[in-house]
């Protein structure tokens, strides 16, 4: 499948650096947070740091902030979905539910969690589709 459009969720120091390194390679991002005003200071502090993550800095304009609240419909569109937000199990797994809800079949959902083993990601409700399409 050719990768075409993001979508990262949380955009913590992981997920705006996920989200900046899929603008290098040319592709369209949508970053969600809580609100738009987080993600959207989160391109700043993309733009502004040092080291750059940016290789070129018309690259933040791949990436477009928003909301989970009023933006989760873009996973509709999005080819590989990123999931980036608080190391909580209760987060996830409803996060996850939403995601796949909404995702486009064969979309690619990865998450960046660092603490939270994948079988655990994968338990309980989560039997459906999303489970053989989960990437890490």
């Amino acid at each position: 499948m050719k990768i075409s459009k993001v979508v990262v969720i949380g955009s913590g120091t992981m997920g705006s650096g996920i989200a900046a390194q899929v603008a290098n390679a040319g592709i369209n991002v949508q970053l969600l947070d809580l609100t738009k005003e987080i993600a959207s200071n989160a391109c700043e502090r993309i733009k502004k740091s040092r080291p750059p993550l940016l290789m070129e800095e018309n690259n933040i304009n791949l990436i477009t902030p928003g909301s989970i609240e009023n933006d989760l419909e873009c996973l509709k569109e999005a080819d590989w979905v990123v999931e980036a937000v608080v190391e909580r199990i209760d987060i996830k797994k409803t996060l996850y539910s939403q995601i796949d809800s909404l995702r486009k079949p064969g979309a690619f959902v990865s998450s960046n969690t660092s603490s939270i083993p994948l079988s655990v990601l994968r338990s309980e409700e989560h039997t459906s589709e999303l489970q053989s399409q989960f990437r890490i």
